[in-house]
């Protein structure tokens, strides 16, 4: 959106402007576009400013969980993504998908061992949350 192109008057005509793909350049044309930047801009600030806010909200929050182990704390149930995205939708409230929950520093992606693990949850690219997942036995 909004970016001025120099294309050739027949893409123009029979390919951008039925598609409503493209306008012509005009200044009314321009305002518009800068209009809608600029409320664009204000509102990913908005949505940036809520997601720090729920980051903050995060760090404090402790997920437990308990499972059926070995005596070793070996889970015979591993905690999965699923799972810290179901809990952590119910406390905090916002949905939270299992998509933004990294569990990279596990075994084979899922929390197997009993006792506290830090999880990450990816809010956006620059914005990430850790949370404490306390897992026990039954």
């Amino acid at each position: 959106m909004g970016d001025v192109k120099n294309v050739s008057d027949g893409y123009a005509r029979n390919f951008l402007f039925p598609r409503k793909m493209a306008k012509l350049a005009t200044d009314a044309a321009m305002k518009e576009v800068d209009s809608l930047k600029k409320k664009l801009e204000t509102a990913q600030k908005l949505e940036k400013e809520n997601v720090v806010k729920f980051a903050d909200q995060l760090k404090d929050m402790v997920l437990e969980f308990t499972r059926k182990a070995t005596k070793t704390g070996k889970l015979y149930s591993a905690v999965t993504k699923e799972d810290i995205a179901e809990t952590l939708t119910k406390q905090s409230g916002l949905q939270v998908s299992p998509d933004l929950i990294n569990l990279d520093g596990h075994e084979g992606g899922h929390i197997k061992q009993l006792g506290e693990h830090i999880v990450k949850v990816q809010l956006t690219p620059d914005v990430t949350a850790e949370v404490k997942v306390k897992v026990s036995q039954e």
